[in-house]
């Protein structure tokens, strides 16, 4: 039995240590191709061409002047609702006008975009959509990497990963990733004034508080990215009731004015 117990907790770090820091794009390093105008994996791929000038390896994709907009894109299944996830890729700018490079990114569920900062038509403060919704700097003809570091809403299931170029420019790409980091930073919160008493919990009640009485969804993850429980309150001070969750330690994700914060908690 001792050994049984072993066994299975061995095979349940392995499983951790696959599924978090883990890289969830195909051929994101761009080196393999169905041929000179199809890179391998990725399911739209607009006016590029393989490359030998690569930021890393032996290949890169190049978008050489033309009119229009152009993607590079690709759907990633697997995302798990309170994961953290860090989305970077570099590129390269040889000519343009400053207005050349941007990510156009968004969550999916099914088949359907899930927006979860403004909206479809407002989007200025998303990451998701290039820094305050505008262009990325074009780098001074250098390889540029941009990152940035985002949670998983709820609800959602894939990652529909886009990069664009811009009429007339010569835009290089290479290393593209997406990575599970796991479960959402304890640390990440953003809400003015966020606190939550008592941690843990033992009465099956918490209280949330902030500076600002509007409105607040509240969802709790389990430790595998599920999510447990759903809510929303409003007020400067809430109370939760929790009554419905086993003991244990849970993520607690809390959003209000498309800010969001997470804390690790623990229900006894």
């Amino acid at each position: 039995m001792k050994k049984n117990y072993i066994f299975t907790l061995l095979i349940t770090l392995c499983l951790t240590a696959v599924s978090f820091g883990q890289e969830m794009i195909l051929n994101g390093g761009l080196e393999n191709w169905d041929d000179d105008t199809t890179p391998t994996s990725w399911t739209k791929a607009e006016v590029l061409t393989k490359s030998t000038d690569a930021h890393s390896g032996s290949f890169s994709a190049v978008r050489d002047g033309g009119s229009g907009t152009k993607d590079l894109s690709q759907t990633i299944s697997g995302v798990i609702p309170g994961n953290s996830y860090t989305i970077s890729f570099w590129y390269k700018v040889t000519a343009g006008d400053e207005e050349d490079v941007r990510i156009w990114s968004n969550w999916k569920s099914g088949d359907t975009f899930v927006y979860h900062v403004g909206d479809v038509n407002d989007r200025s403060n998303d990451p998701l959509r290039g820094p305050e919704d505008g262009y990325l700097d074009d780098g001074d003809g250098v390889w540029t990497k941009h990152e940035v570091t985002v949670t998983a809403p709820a609800d959602v299931d894939s990652f529909y990963f886009e990069v664009r170029s811009y009429s007339n420019s010569t835009t290089y790409w290479d290393d593209l990733s997406f990575v599970n980091n796991g479960t959402a930073s304890v640390k990440d919160n953003s809400i003015e004034g966020f606190a939550t008493y008592p941690n843990p919990v033992t009465n099956n009640k918490f209280t949330v508080t902030s500076s600002s009485s509007n409105r607040k969804e509240i969802a709790i993850f389990n430790v595998l990215g599920g999510k447990v429980f759903s809510s929303t309150v409003s007020g400067v001070k809430s109370t939760v009731d929790v009554s419905s969750i086993s003991s244990g330690i849970y993520i607690l994700k809390v959003t209000e004015d498309g800010k969001t914060a997470t804390k690790k908690l623990v229900l006894k």
